[in-house]
């Protein structure tokens, strides 16, 4: 038996799926619209998840500190130059130079840092003892004997040469002084590859010097080498090899920790 009463159908013809839930009309559907979120492979990513929604506000924390894995790790090497891109060239020279650029050039920057890394510095008070025809000879009698060194603004890095086999040698080294030997320090030296071509061993040394030197400051310095046969010294025939600190009037600083030693 039919009833009387006819069904008003609504739009599109889908008012039972409506009811259902099967379809939503499309305001609907675009207001309620969410984005997709992954599953957490880890219930402990969950839970870090969790915790970020319900404070509120952003904190970094890296995948390690939780117990998890980092998806890449990225070893840095000070040896290894680093790739730039040339795009970022290109991007850097599209830019006008700005006011102040052409006011002050960074090469001209670079010019005057570098004359100030070459203007205040420690300067030897010797001749080089390898530029002395006789140097192989006194090497030979001495057993030990500075050849060379060379100064920077923050090290000193020498040469020593010896006349006795690595084999029953113990120890080539260096001492040295800021405070007029008031203390001192003993820097051991490390050989170098050999050299046929020249008599004894070579050995290479490295004196880091304070940041701050004191205009009347020098650096007082001998080679040894120690070993079974004894100890031998070369201070420059009872002088010390001595290095000045050489001003040229510009301020200068003193170091409290350099009068402390």
């Amino acid at each position: 038996m039919l009833s009387g009463i006819d069904e008003e159908p609504t739009e599109n013809g889908h008012d039972e799926e409506l009811k259902d839930g099967l379809l939503e009309p499309p305001e609907m559907y675009m207001k309620d619209r969410r984005r997709a979120k992954s599953l957490p492979a880890y219930p402990k990513q969950a839970t870090l998840f969790e915790e970020i929604a319900n404070n509120g506000r952003k904190r970094v924390k890296f995948a390690d500190s939780m117990g998890l894995d980092l998806a890449s790790v990225k070893h840095f090497s000070t040896t290894e130059e680093p790739q730039i891109p040339s795009k970022v060239f290109l991007r850097l020279q599209s830019f006008p130079p700005q006011q102040q650029d052409r006011e002050y050039p960074i090469g001209d920057l670079c010019i005057n840092f570098q004359s100030t890394l070459t203007m205040d510095r420690l300067v030897p008070t010797f001749k080089m003892p390898v530029e002395s025809e006789h140097f192989e000879t006194t090497v030979l009698q001495r057993h030990v004997n500075l050849e060379k060194v060379t100064i920077t603004r923050f090290d000193v890095r020498g040469q020593i040469r010896t006349n006795i086999q690595s084999c029953c040698t113990r120890e080539v080294g260096v001492r040295y002084t800021f405070n007029e030997w008031l203390s001192s320090v003993d820097a051991q030296a490390i050989p170098m590859p050999v050299d046929d071509n020249i008599v004894g061993e070579r050995y290479t040394f490295t004196l880091y010097t304070p940041p701050f030197l004191d205009p009347a400051s020098s650096v007082h310095f001998a080679v040894y080498i120690r070993n079974d046969q004894g100890e031998f010294w070369d201070n420059n025939n009872g002088h010390n090899y001595t290095l000045k600190y050489h001003c040229t009037g510009m301020v200068t600083y003193e170091s409290a920790a350099f009068h402390a030693t």
